[in-house]
């Protein structure tokens, strides 16, 4: 029960502030000594006034205030009763949090108090290299081969397929349910998936995760119906009858996703929604999926871009590659960018023994309906290189840590542009890491009154290379982040799909040019991994064995 200020709090303040001064040069006696000691007995917190617990919130930092609620259980419970001061003070956070699908303004105080725990947690153990971990296991229905976690690192999407082999599907988990770990809901694919790209998207008004798959069509002598069944609805497509690659992106909103967590829920219709299904005769694409666009990277030199809501679309033609040799250069990745542009890494597919010539671009996105003949790039860098195993950073913008930032706080955090991260590995002879990367930059023409913000080029480079032990490493598969790097070896000779793993790898491109490893957990160090997933907002590792059913999920946010 909240308590009532008395109205005349201040002026007994003032009353005895007065009497104290009057009396100041006076001889003590010993009654208003015994007053003195009876004054100066400790104050219990929870005699306090809950508004004056209030005022005293308004004074700290959450991170004070975190620490704050572990004082008692009353203390906690007048830090969960201020949620609209805990969103205020969320203004001044710089640990980068974790993405947060709600408002900030709907965050209820636990809400608030889990988000700067995580946040505050990740930075100080990034900063000891990832000496401290929690380690989680859970049996799932069916083994995966693909794991990839939705920003915030709650929700996982996997990709199975049946114990026949005959059946593929991807699932969605729900990993902080109350009753634990839990299958929300699945959907089919029809053959095994190549990738998995999700994010968090708000289409037509409704939050929710968009899965983005990418799929080899099987060879069929005939054209034939392929049905998409979703619970008791379908979907009819058309399968091309020549081989060729097809991506399909599928949309779950949020409040569907938070219903089915609950045991009493009855699904009566799919939770699914098909927001694009386009199909190439390409074998290889990259895809890239933000802000309702699809992007898709379609070798040699074409770029196709998709408006999940409205279905319209756009394309590029790339000029061809300058002073290469080869006349049908390879995209390796591609990524759409928060300043209107899209990156991309084309180059040469030559032989892993000579170096070739790779580019990195940035290109404009152009207008919906038109197309772009021998577009060319609006900034470019070329390097050499004989590995083509790049992987972007996935973030599209920064949390930010209000609904309504102010402009100076906005120029603060450079429009929530996030830096942009490509890895690869590097050439021999010194084997290890290299990162390429773009840092968000203001744009110099721009007023205080509207700041544009865009990346600065030339790139930056930085190159870690392997200690001594890692030397030997198959192959190591990078998993960029804005911040927040890792990389895990293959130590299986023969088996990179399914190496066994003791460690992995911390990629710090702010540090030392050796790169530090990180030994997993006693029950996981010797299994071995079919599939593994980063989200570096939250610090989850998710892990999925090849020998049994189990799913790890290692939390390093403590």
């Amino acid at each position: 029960m909240i308590q009532q200020i008395p109205a005349d709090l201040m002026s007994r303040r003032r009353q005895s502030s007065v009497s104290t001064s009057r009396h100041a040069n006076a001889k003590p006696t010993k009654a208003s000594q015994a007053k003195c000691v009876q004054v100066s007995k400790p104050v219990r917190l929870d005699t306090l006034l809950t508004e004056l617990m209030f005022e005293i919130l308004e004074h700290m930092d959450l991170a004070d205030a975190l620490r704050f609620r572990l004082v008692s259980r009353y203390c906690a419970d007048v830090v969960l009763l201020a949620p609209s001061i805990l969103r205020r003070l969320l203004r001044h956070v710089k640990a980068p949090l974790p993405y947060s699908p709600k408002p900030i303004q709907t965050l209820s105080g636990r809400e608030v108090l889990s988000l700067c725990r995580r946040a505050f947690g990740l930075e100080a153990n990034w900063k000891r290299k990832l000496d401290k971990v929690k380690a989680n296991g859970f049996l799932s229905l069916h083994r995966p081969y693909h794991v990839t976690l939705a920003p915030g690192g709650r929700y996982l999407i996997t990709a199975y397929r049946s114990r026949s082999g005959e059946e593929h599907f991807i699932s969605l988990f729900d990993l902080e349910n109350k009753s634990g770990p839990v299958m929300l809901a699945s959907c089919p694919t029809h053959s095994s998936v190549e990738s998995i790209t999700v994010t968090w998207m708000e289409n037509k008004g409704r939050q929710g995760i968009a899965v983005n798959w990418v799929r080899q069509l099987p060879l069929e002598k005939q054209a034939t119906q392929s049905r998409y069944v979703f619970a008791r609805s379908t979907l009819s497509l058309l399968t091309m009858s020549h081989r060729g690659t097809e991506t399909v992106v599928v949309f779950i909103p949020l409040e569907t996703i938070e219903s089915l967590g609950d045991p009493n829920y009855v699904q009566t219709d799919s939770p699914w929604e098909v927001l694009c299904s386009r199909q190439w005769k390409a074998s290889h694409v990259c895809v890239s999926m933000a802000n309702n666009v699809l992007a898709v990277g379609i070798s040699p030199n074409t770029l196709s871009f998709y408006n999940l809501e409205d279905g319209r679309k756009s394309s590029s033609k790339l000029a061809p590659l300058p002073h290469s040799a080869m006349p049908d250069p390879m995209i390796f990745a591609v990524k759409l960018m928060c300043d209107g542009k899209i990156l991309i890494v084309r180059g040469e597919a030559g032989h892993s023994s000579q170096l070739n010539l790779h580019a990195l671009e940035a290109y404009e996105v152009p207008g919906w309906g038109t197309s772009q003949v021998n577009a060319v790039p609006n900034n470019c860098n070329y390097i050499h290189s004989n590995q083509n195993n790049y992987t972007i950073s996935q973030m599209y913008r920064r949390q930010k840590t209000c609904d309504n930032p102010s402009t100076e706080e906005i120029i603060e955090a450079s429009g929530y542009l996030p830096t942009i991260t490509i890895s690869v590995e590097s050439s021999p002879p010194h084997k290890g890491i290299t990162q390429y990367r773009l840092f968000p930059t203001r744009d110099p023409t721009s007023t205080d009154a509207s700041p544009k913000f865009g990346y600065s080029w030339p790139i930056t480079v930085w190159t870690g290379h392997y200690a001594e032990h890692d030397k030997h490493r198959t192959t190591t598969l990078s998993l960029s982040g804005a911040d927040r790097s890792l990389g895990f070896p293959f130590t299986t000779p023969g088996r990179v799909s399914t190496p066994v793993l003791g460690e992995f790898m911390v990629l710090d491109s702010y540090g030392e040019d050796s790169i530090p490893s990180v030994a997993l957990p006693i029950h996981v160090e010797n299994e071995v991994i079919q599939c593994v997933a980063w989200d570096e907002s939250s610090g989850k590792i998710v892990l999925a064995t090849a020998n049994d059913l189990k799913i790890w999920v290692l939390d390093f946010a403590v």
